[in-house]
């Protein structure tokens, strides 16, 4: 038999099965747990959002020894009563996607009326092998390029970066969490004094850089792009020798450089992860 309680939204509570969950949780968080004859069997972390009328569900989980025996659509139905209850009129579900494995949560929420799938944003983590021996490492800048540090931008420099990105998604702005941006690596390219494009990187760990924003001005992309760029900067500070792994996160929002990822750096991929959103009326 399953029942389900309402329990305090307390993260210690939940970490010894959701370690990466974050502590303190935001203060409206409701939790269910559910318990088959007894014993623990799942649980559900709800958050409203009542300026929307809708409803995150921010967690839905089902220990092993207890899926295929409906809990899961259980915790479920709960969760949405008790969303549709307090005025919430549209129910979302974040989950991360895996690319080569079998989304069997993506099915279980598309059987159970979650569609219009989102993409919040994807990841690439590549190799630095695989990229130092592609074709990628023949590509050079036009004359005329210059590569310095992206921090030390002057005055007018960083006038005209911040103009840029005003009409550009938010995740190529060079300067986003500018304090956790790599001061050698992050690179402001000009060419023929005028400023092109740019790279902000940060050190996630001692093997692995993020490269946080990636962007090169159209009236350039003829002569120069972004994988040429970013070979340069290896020419310049050993980027792929240094470290063995480079991620790429992409916004769902920037269509255009998911298309240039899927091209350029899937072929390098050694995961790539896709944070989908989905949503159902209540």
């Amino acid at each position: 038999m399953i029942t389900i309680h309402k329990l305090p939204a307390e993260a210690e509570r939940f970490q010894t099965y959701l370690p990466g969950l974050a502590d303190p949780l935001p203060p409206a968080t409701i939790a269910l747990e559910a318990r088959v004859d007894g014993l623990f069997a799942g649980t559900a972390l709800i958050l409203a959002h009542p300026r929307s009328a809708s409803g995150s569900i921010r967690v839905l989980y089902t220990p092993e020894l207890f899926r295929n025996l409906g809990v899961g659509s259980r915790l479920l139905e709960e969760s949405e009563q008790y969303l549709r209850s307090i005025g919430c009129h549209t129910a979302r579900i974040t989950l991360t996607l895996r690319q080569g494995k079998s989304p069997a949560e993506l099915d279980f929420f598309h059987k159970r009326g979650y569609g219009s799938d989102q993409v919040l944003y994807r990841t690439y983590t590549m190799r630095s092998s695989s990229i130092l021996g592609s074709r990628y490492m023949e590509l050079h800048l036009p004359e005329g390029f210059e590569l310095k540090p992206l921090l030390s931008a002057g005055t007018d420099e960083r006038a005209e970066l911040e103009q840029l990105a005003a009409e550009l998604p938010a995740d190529v702005a060079p300067f986003q969490e500018e304090r956790v941006l790599h001061p050698e690596l992050s690179t402001l390219m000009k060419i023929d004094g005028r400023v092109a494009g740019w790279m902000g990187i940060q050190q996630m760990a001692s093997n692995l850089l993020l490269l946080r924003s990636l962007y090169i001005r159209p009236e350039y992309r003829l002569r120069a792009s972004v994988a040429a760029l970013f070979v340069e900067m290896h020419r310049k500070y050993g980027m792929l020798d240094r470290f063995a792994y480079q991620m790429l996160n992409v916004s769902g929002e920037n269509e255009a450089m998911l298309r240039l990822a899927d091209r350029k750096f899937a072929p390098h991929a050694s995961s790539i992860k896709s944070m989908v959103r989905l949503e159902k009326r209540l």
